[in-house]
């Protein structure tokens, strides 16, 4: 397999950092699979010391904004101050770019979501999931497939809970006739409450928390068919958290970064939980990996 280094360049329109379509498709072109990281002085810009070069790497699945992919200010600072490496993931070489990465973030973003998500499947519409869609898709299962922890973000978080056999509603207010605001831009929208039992619970440190809200489809309480586990709900019922402590899955239908990035240590510490996931992962993937070759870290190769 063809790399090539990328990093992204920080772009003050969009108050993100980024690469164009048209790099990456000129990569894709000629069979070149981009590796993607930032530079090191944007962890300066965010304020972030650099990761050691050992310290657990995490992927990103980078969002589409105007032929550019980007990754928003507050997500990356959030992820940087969390200590990890970061690897950015384009739509069409996801599962290259996830190569010896050791958790994985899917973000929130405007997209089509298979129709077999939705509680009302047979509703007839002309939109047609797309490569952004079946980028979350690829990444779900190959991260699953080698236990790889994750966190869900806002549509992230919808997407591997359709994967798990959860179902949403396409418009919440359509459906349930909330009198609660689900789609805002406010910092702070409404409260979530989140039960004690749970692994977010030990995250968050309390029950309630004022979150902000940007969505109108959204997930129906069914976690009955699933084996993920509602963790949080709003004053409507409408779930807010969910996921499978076991199988190290986490998923979020707010914004948690935009809190981090101003310094909440609360919101922050959801995305510690995955660098904290994927310390213990990458020290128990070196573990099974001398067991299979235990001399292989006793081996030097002299070169004449």
């Amino acid at each position: 397999m063809k790399t090539k280094s990328i990093q992204l360049k920080y772009l003050s329109e969009f108050n993100a950092f980024g690469v164009s379509d048209a790099e990456i498709e000129k990569l894709e072109k000629d069979d070149i699979t981009p590796i993607i990281s930032l530079k090191d002085e944007d962890y300066k810009r965010l304020g972030c010391a650099k990761p050691a070069a050992d310290a657990p790497t995490v992927a990103f699945l980078l969002g589409r904004e105007k032929d550019t992919y980007t990754i928003d200010w507050n997500y990356a600072k959030a992820i940087a101050k969390s200590g990890v490496n970061i690897k950015f993931m384009t739509y069409k070489n996801n599962i290259s770019q996830m190569q010896d990465v050791d958790g994985l973030i899917l973000p929130g973003g405007s997209f089509v979501s298979p129709t077999q998500f939705y509680t009302d499947p047979l509703k007839k519409t002309d939109d047609q999931p797309g490569s952004r869609s079946y980028a979350y898709i690829s990444s779900i299962i190959e991260a699953e497939k080698n236990g790889i922890p994750m966190l869900g973000i806002c549509a992230g978080a919808q997407m591997i809970g359709g994967m798990h056999g959860m179902r949403m509603y396409r418009d919440l207010k359509e459906y349930t006739h909330t009198n609660l605001e689900h789609k805002t831009k406010e910092l702070e929208a409404h409260i979530v409450t989140i039960r004690q039992d749970s692994p977010l619970f030990d995250i968050i440190g309390q029950q309630k928390i004022e979150t902000n809200s940007r969505h109108r489809e959204a997930m129906m309480n069914n976690d009955k068919i699933s084996d993920l586990t509602i963790y949080a709900t709003s004053n409507d019922s409408t779930p807010e958290a969910w996921g499978n402590e076991d199988k190290n899955i986490l998923c979020i239908q707010w914004h948690p970064e935009d809190f981090a990035a101003q310094g909440n240590t609360q919101m922050q510490n959801i995305y510690n939980w995955l660098a904290d996931k994927a310390r213990i992962y990458q020290k128990q993937k070196s573990i099974k990996q001398q067991k299979q070759n235990p001399f292989i870290k006793k081996f030097k190769l002299e070169r004449n």
